[in-house]
């Protein structure tokens, strides 16, 4: 089969920018999979280590390309939707007019000064001034992305998540201050080089097994302050995979956008909604604890009267029937008390670790009184559902304990 002639015009003009970055002292790496409106990352090299620092590159090669002009530059077209993924890319992006045939590459970079609408679509000015070579460095490497600084962040936890086939670690990231987009993909770089790494075992079994290697696959999740830590909300997260890893080991990729070094970022398109729904929906600690109190000190009480009968009942002193009658409004009230705490309004940060533990006890509390609901007894036989509820019993015993501990440190 003959290859078209547009796709080794095309490979000519990859060619061409890729031996040039080369020469002026870049990394320049292709994209393997195809990269809507990103053709290639250059990175800058110092010293023989690369540097974290990179641009994106679009490369358009051909005389078509070329052809449209005025006295000081060619105009390159394109779409609404390629301007706005170049724009809000994490990386820096510029474009390379390629004319292959003498071995010239015209660059512009993409911003919203050099991007001009049309109406119809958009115009990027490249002057024929403005060539890649070594004269391009300076103006190149003013575009890099920004190099941060490790205090910049911390890494919140770290998890070795590693299985027989992949050693593999999870690290959760909070930004300490404001940061641009473009810092949290080089806060996501530098956390996901240093963590592939990083010589963490959970257990000696994990250490037996994969010992003083690198990890093959790295997740971090980006968070913009402790408080969106606590409440899951991340900012984006990122999957990096090692090129030599077998397919049989490799986890679900990740849909993103792909910053460097095959680091995948998915950018969280609920970040500012659930932040704003948080800072709107929060209660004070003083409503918090005026709310909430009543309740535990209410479901103390009705642990004890249906832990009391389910005693009883496993005793044998009662029926299930007398059971049933002893506990029905006990066992409503259970459930009106769960409904009401899940419809309440977020809790404030400072005491989300003791609201945690009141969901779970109150979770248990409800699985009780589910247990002996009609459905419940439509599904599991008495036998069942009288173990299944003396378990929960327990389970909401030692919740109550470590509720009490968490309100203790509030107060």
């Amino acid at each position: 089969m003959k290859a078209k002639q547009t796709e080794r015009t095309d490979r000519r003009g990859v060619a061409l920018v890729m031996g040039e970055f080369e020469s002026l002292g870049f990394a320049f790496r292709e994209q393997a999979e195809s990269d809507y409106g990103v053709d290639g990352h250059a990175e800058l090299i110092k010293s023989e280590q690369p540097t974290g620092q990179l641009l994106g590159v679009q490369i358009k090669t051909g005389e078509s390309y070329l052809s449209e002009r005025t006295e000081n530059e060619i105009v390159f077209r394109t779409d609404a939707e390629h301007v706005d993924y170049w724009l809000n890319h994490a990386l820096p992006m510029i474009v390379c007019l390629c004319d292959a045939d003498n071995q010239t590459i015209y660059w512009q970079a993409v911003t919203d000064e050099t991007a001009i609408s049309t109406g119809k679509g958009y115009r990027v000015g490249v002057p024929l001034t403005q060539i890649l070579n070594v004269a391009a460095v300076p103006q190149l490497t003013d575009l890099l992305t920004p190099l941060v600084s490790p205090d910049r962040y911390t890494i919140f936890k770290t998890e070795d998540v590693s299985h027989g086939l992949a050693k593999r670690y999870s690290f959760k990231v909070v930004v300490n201050g404001t940061a641009s987009k473009a810092e949290i993909a080089s806060i996501v770089r530098q956390v996901t080089t240093y963590g592939a790494k990083r010589r963490y075992h959970r257990n000696h079994m994990v250490e037996e097994r994969w010992g003083d290697t690198d990890a093959h696959v790295v997740w971090a999740f980006v968070y913009i302050s402790a408080e969106d830590e606590a409440r899951c909300n991340h900012f984006c997260r990122s999957l990096w995979i090692c090129d030599s890893l077998d397919d049989e080991a490799r986890p679900l990729p990740m849909i993103g956008e792909n910053i460097g070094n095959d680091i995948i970022v998915d950018w969280s398109g609920n970040y500012s909604f659930l932040a704003q729904h948080t800072s709107t929906n929060s209660l004070t600690k003083e409503d918090y604890l005026y709310a909430v109190i009543p309740l535990i000190d209410e479901l103390k009480r009705l642990l004890d009267r249906i832990g009391g009968q389910l005693l009883y009942l496993k005793n044998g002193d009662i029926t299930e029937d007398s059971f049933l009658t002893a506990t029905d409004a006990d066992r409503e009230h259970t459930n009106d008390i769960y409904m009401a705490i899940s419809a309440m309004s977020v809790a404030p940060f400072e005491c989300k670790d003791m609201d945690d533990r009141l969901e779970c006890f109150i979770a248990c509390m409800d699985n009780i009184a589910l247990h002996y609901s009609e459905k419940g007894r439509d599904t599991w036989s008495a036998p069942n559902r009288l173990e299944l509820a003396l378990q929960q019993r327990s389970y909401a015993i030692a919740n109550l304990e470590a509720l009490e501990y968490e309100l203790k440190k509030v107060r």
